[in-house]
């Protein structure tokens, strides 16, 4: 934030604490080995301030930076601000003149009058040297930037100044300042840092004072140099894009199962011509914009990588799906270094591609992006969960290979925004981690949202910024200081509340990553009562305060917001489904929305996250959910219709078991999870699996239901019951009744939980006419992706799953059926997701697919 906007007061003052108004004898912070050398004694200090008055003059060195000169305006304002001395300002060692108590800003005349003279071995880009001589202090570091970091230092650490948002600063009241004898040289703990939020994007100023380096800047801003890059991600298609090439050129994008796709597609990197196109264009790219650090090429947001043969071939070469990739970027890299010597390509290593080529080196120009993804828990460390051990392995690996290591680390719940998120001590456990193998750079993405809102936003920004400067430091006082400074008085039951809910995922070995929803089991009615009686404490503390109470409120909403959610898993009795525990209604979700809007508060997750739909969702919770039971001497069969007419739970009879899995509040879309349901589109663009749906038709062993999805098609599936056999019949319409032609694809998905996953058998017979017996780790293996049939790969009209005495058989027309899909993740849900693509087909007005499908449970004795 400026001076200017501060003296025109739209920075809000918080109260000065005891703390800020005590004597300032702060000693300098310590960084880890690499980032900070000191020098210092006890035998005398500076008195900088004393008795209320001060003998200094501000000096800056001729010929300074601007970043320099706004690093003075600064000092100066916020020195005024905090002791009420206007400190005089000299420009060179001629105005400086025989004064023996300086504080000199920047590397130059008057440094070097003073013996002081750079060691760029020890600032790098964004050092700064804090040194006394005599009576001098020098906070002098790079011109570029580092010595506007060193006088933030000085502001926070002597001053006791915080900036805890754009508009929310403390400024205390200083009636001393003192500082040691000193010298050291300070470095940020990684090169570049950004915790992204979008609402405060655009106030650089306020991202400075953090630290926040992200952005197109030399030094002719007075921000400093920032870390600009052409893309981070997914950009495979600004250079080559199926809309201007598939058409003339398919054997430029992926081959799926012996076809070139259009839908959902990667790049043929093993083609030479798409390597020449993208040669020529980011070459031209980095001539017109040269003022970049990196230029990314990197796979499209979803799978679907080449499998042509050659690039199987270089893959299996390298044992990672991603090698056809890293192979192409390096020989991007290596054409791109001839004209641009130090320029960076970045790359991702996400997905499909997160796997480290094994006997690959990186080039050294090359910058690989790894991302930090599920099943990755977030609310324990890198270093000791076992749900990061895979990902551990990796980034290590990585660090070896690549000299430009950098990481995507998501800090929010992507699904729920306002999901109580105890992420805190992880992250600091993991930015430690980061730095200790020599992590370049982070993106740390938070909300991508304008608006604001979401869980502990502020405070998670804010403490991720400090984390990334200076990964070492104490990790709890950086959260006390925010907590203190914004909520005042509220302080306390706060910091309580955060603990509760860390001590919970901690003892409870609570798993949380950033699809995790409000039934993950952190927050269990225990809790949520005593989470409840701590916002009772916190707001009676500020009653008076009409801001400070506001933003209690605020920091209360994730705790409303999840109360709106079923977090205690369901039963189904009397023909329907009810969800245990008190979940809010329709009129508690309203008054959600109302705090929401009051704020300018506009999403609830990312994308799509309209906070309208938590009225449906309010009245779906509370009321309970009509369950239609189909029966017959071998099976019951509950259909659900309001979760997307899904046929949630199928009970073999004579074993007793349930065959389908339900019930798993683990799951990253409880309830909208568990048995038999139809989706339409492609993995990123699903339709039907959560659109409600009405009964038109029943019968005493079948029943209709009708939705209309969000893409305007009406999907309508009949379940009917055999009246002698174990069988359930399936028949799904996917009908276009609007003018507009669409491209649909309808598929089959099936959730089985029928035992132990390691030990069940999967087999069929192939269109090929070959035997298939899948072994269940390739498809534990295969994590998010898990494994495809395609085409003449897929069953011949069946495929057989066996557990101990059950068995199931999943019937249907292979002339229909593109390709099928087996998937078993993350494993400890215990459950076996099976899926049945069909073709896309284009549906004019009035056109309609049907498909038609049989469940049929046995067990040992031929039922």
């Amino acid at each position: 934030m400026s001076a200017r906007k501060m003296k025109n007061n739209r920075r809000e003052f918080i109260r000065n604490s005891a703390a800020a108004t005590a004597c300032f004898s702060v000693f300098p912070y310590s960084f880890t080995k690499g980032t900070v050398s000191s020098k210092k004694t006890n035998s005398r200090r500076l008195a900088i301030m004393k008795n209320g008055a001060s003998e200094y003059i501000i000096v800056l060195n001729s010929g300074a930076s601007k970043p320099e000169q706004y690093a003075v305006q600064e000092l100066t304002y916020y020195f005024e601000k905090c002791t009420g001395i206007a400190l005089p300002v000299k420009n060179g060692i001629a105005e400086a003149g025989a004064s023996k108590r300086m504080i000199v800003i920047g590397y130059g005349d008057v440094s070097e009058s003073l013996g002081v003279k750079p060691d760029v071995s020890q600032l790098g880009e964004q050092g700064y040297l804090l040194e006394t001589v005599g009576n001098n202090l020098v906070i002098a570091g790079t011109p570029g930037v580092g010595t506007l970091y060193g006088v933030y230092h000085f502001i926070e650490d002597y001053l006791g100044v915080r900036w805890y948002a754009p508009e929310v600063s403390k400024i205390p009241s200083v009636p001393e300042i003192f500082v040691p004898e000193t010298k050291q040289f300070v470095n940020p703990s990684f090169m570049y840092r950004e915790a992204h939020y979008a609402w405060p994007g655009r106030d650089r100023g306020f991202l400075a004072h953090l630290r926040i380096n992200s952005g197109k800047r030399d030094r002719s801003s007075k921000y400093g140099l920032g870390y600009a890059f052409k893309g981070i991600a997914h950009s495979y298609f600004n250079f080559v894009n199926p809309d201007v090439y598939f058409d003339e050129h398919p054997e430029y994008f992926s081959e799926i199962g012996g076809k070139r796709i259009r839908q959902e597609t990667q790049l043929c990197l093993t083609n030479p011509e798409v390597f020449e196109i993208v040669v020529e264009q980011m070459l031209e790219v980095m001539r017109l914009e040269p003022g970049l650090r990196q230029y990314n090429f990197s796979q499209m947001d979803y799978y679907n990588g080449c499998q042509c043969e050659k690039c199987r071939a270089v893959n299996n070469k390298y044992c990672s799906d991603g090698a056809t990739q890293f192979e192409f970027v390096n020989r991007l890299a290596e054409r791109a270094s001839k004209e641009f010597p130090d320029k960076l390509i970045g790359t991702l290593a996400y997905t499909y591609t997160e796997a480290v080529p094994k006997g690959m080196e990186m080039h050294p120009n090359v910058a690989v992006w790894l991302c930090h993804m599920l099943p990755c828990c977030d609310s324990h460390p890198i270093e000791s969960c076992e749900r990061n051990a895979g990902y551990k392995q990796r980034a290590t690996a990585w660090s070896r290979i690549c000299k430009h290591l950098y990481v995507w680390h998501y800090i929010v719940d992507f699904a729920h925004y306002y999901n109580p998120f105890p992420n805190f001590r992880a992250m600091a456990s993991d930015m430690r981690f980061y730095q200790r193998i020599g992590v370049e750079g982070i993106f740390a993405q938070g909300m991508g949202d304008e608006g604001g809102g979401g869980e502990f936003s502020l405070l998670r920004a804010y403490y991720c910024s400090k984390l990334l400067w200076d990964a070492q430091q104490d990790a709890d006082k950086i959260l006390k200081d925010f907590i203190q400074g914004y909520y005042g008085a509220a302080w306390m039951p706060l910091w309580k509340y955060i603990n509760l809910l860390h001590d919970e995922v901690g003892q409870k070995d609570i798993h949380l990553h950033l699809y995790a929803n409000p039934a993950s089991g952190h927050l269990g009615d225990e809790i949520i009562a005593h989470a409840d009686f701590l916002f009772d404490q916190a707001e009676s503390a500020v009653a008076n305060d009409t801001v400070l109470l506001e933003r209690v409120k605020v920091a209360r909403m994730p705790l409303d917001y999840a109360k709106l959610f079923p977090r205690n898993g369901y039963r189904i009795e009397s023909d329907h489904l009810i969800f245990n525990g008190k979940t809010g209604g329709q009129e508690e979700a309203g008054k959600f929305i109302q705090q929401m809007q009051k704020h300018g508060f506009n999403s609830i997750r990312e994308g799509g996250g309209d906070p309208n739909q938590l009225l449906g969702l309010g009245t779906m919770f509370a009321s309970g959910l009509p369950v239609v039971n189909l029966d017959n001497d071998f099976l019951s069969v509950d259909v659900v219709p309001a979760l997307a007419g899904r046929v949630l739970r199928i009970f073999d009879k004579k074993s007793g078991k349930c065959v389908t899995a339900h019930n798993k509040t683990g799951g990253m879309w409880f309830p909208f999870t568990g048995g038999q349901e139809n989706r339409v589109g492609e993995i990123y663009s699903t339709f039907g699996w959560t659109e409600p749906a009405e009964v038109i038709a029943k019968t005493s062993n079948s029943v209709t239901t009708r939705a209309k999805l969000g893409n305007g098609l009406i999907m309508q599936r009949n379940i009917s019951i055999a009246g002698n056999e174990s069988r359930i019949n399936i028949a799904t319409s996917l009908a276009n009744p609007g003018a507009k032609t669409v491209d649909a694809r309808l598929r089959s998905h099936l959730e089985l939980e029928m035992g132990d996953l390691n030990t069940m058998q999967i087999s069929f017979i192939s269109k090929c006419g070959k035997q298939v017996g899948t072994k269940m780790k390739d498809v534990l293996n295969g994590m998010r992706e898990g494994i495809h049939y395609y085409r003449d790969n897929a069953p011949d009209g069946s495929w057989v799953f066996r557990s101990g005495e059950l068995g199931l058989i999943q019937s249907f027309d292979p002339e229909q059926v593109d390709f099928v899909k087996l998937l078993a993740y993350p494993k400890d849900l215990g459950e076996l997701e099976l899926e049945l693509w069909l073709p896309i087909q284009t549906l004019k007005s009035g056109d309609k697919i049907v498909f038609e499908e049989t469940i049929k449970v046995e067990n040992n004795d031929g039922h």
